[in-house]
């Protein structure tokens, strides 16, 4: 392992994740950043996912392996990685999904030329199926970079769904200053809320990430129930009571407690409020109007954070 902190590190937090592993790791080593690190966490995989991170170490001295003793629930890997990064920028990645050989190099490139306004950058994404063949593209539209927080929380609240910003790149002592992905439903909305109350959004205008959606996914697939997504945060399981209203009182008293002054918390929650419920009355209108012309309806509330 090199003496040095690399520029970028790239925490890969896995379970039970050989179908995809091989191939991600692949993607992330044909980078053409010439400076990242890729820090992966086991959370006590029990198929061959250690032993093939432990042979990609073996030939690569840029990862760097750790191994819980447990499976802890997704929520503590995430952290994990962070806790373990050395890069002063920082990319989560899933297992299944796949980074185009110039995703790092371009949201280095953009967070660089913003400076240091900018917080995150990603690029614009295409979702793939099981076997990696185009579903096709997903417009996020979650980059702003108005210099009003709450301008920004709003945007946020007004489009954000399957949240591929998270997977993109962020300056890590911003990362820090946030509570990361926590145990409950959707927490990566109130995550990338509280990102957006601390800085700006950038989306990078090339389509680099490959976001795959299979029978495995915890809340995409077609299979898949809130007892699945809750599993993949807690192992033991819990109750899962109104998940849409858990998560927006979660955001809410993320933004009220951000590490920002009195006045952008309460601007960025009165925005994230005002614009979610918004969003939501147009959502149910939009339902009992193809309910009554017996159009279908739209997909159920998704988007929890792997």
């Amino acid at each position: 392992m090199p003496d040095t902190a690399p520029r970028v590190s790239l925490g890969v937090p896995l379970y039970n994740a050989e179908r995809y592993l091989e191939g991600c790791l692949d993607a992330l080593l044909a980078q053409d950043h010439p400076d990242f690190e890729i820090v992966v966490s086991d959370n006590a995989s029990t198929d061959r996912t250690w032993r093939i991170c432990r042979a990609y170490a073996a030939r690569d001295d840029r990862i760097r392996l750790y191994r819980n003793p447990r499976n802890l629930g997704g929520h503590v890997n995430y952290t994990k990685v962070v806790e373990l990064a050395r890069g002063e920028l920082f990319k989560w990645v899933a297992y299944d999904d796949i980074c185009l050989p110039g995703f790092v190099s371009a949201c280095v490139a953009a967070l660089d030329a913003a400076g240091p306004r900018a917080v995150l950058a990603y690029p614009r994404t295409l979702l793939i199926d099981g076997s990696g063949e185009p579903i096709g593209p997903y417009p996020d539209r979650l980059g702003c970079a108005d210099p009003r927080p709450w301008r920004r929380v709003a945007q946020v609240a007004r489009y954000l769904s399957l949240c591929h910003a998270h997977f993109g790149v962020f300056r890590i002592a911003t990362l820090r200053r946030t509570r990361l992905i926590r145990p409950f439903l959707s927490s990566d909305y109130s995550f990338v809320a509280e990102v957006a109350a601390l800085g700006e959004i950038h989306e990078v205008p090339q389509q680099l990430f490959l976001r795959r959606l299979h029978v495995a996914s915890t809340r995409q697939s077609p299979t898949g129930t809130l007892a699945d997504a809750v599993s993949w945060f807690a192992p033991e399981g819990r109750r899962v009571l109104a998940p849409r209203l858990r998560m927006l009182a979660e955001t809410l008293r993320t933004l009220a407690t951000a590490d920002v002054d009195p006045a952008t918390r309460l601007s960025c929650a009165l925005a994230f409020a005002a614009t979610w419920g918004t969003r939501r009355v147009r959502v149910h209108t939009g339902r009992w109007r193809r309910q009554l012309t017996g159009r279908p309806t739209s997909a159920p509330f998704g988007g929890g954070g792997r």
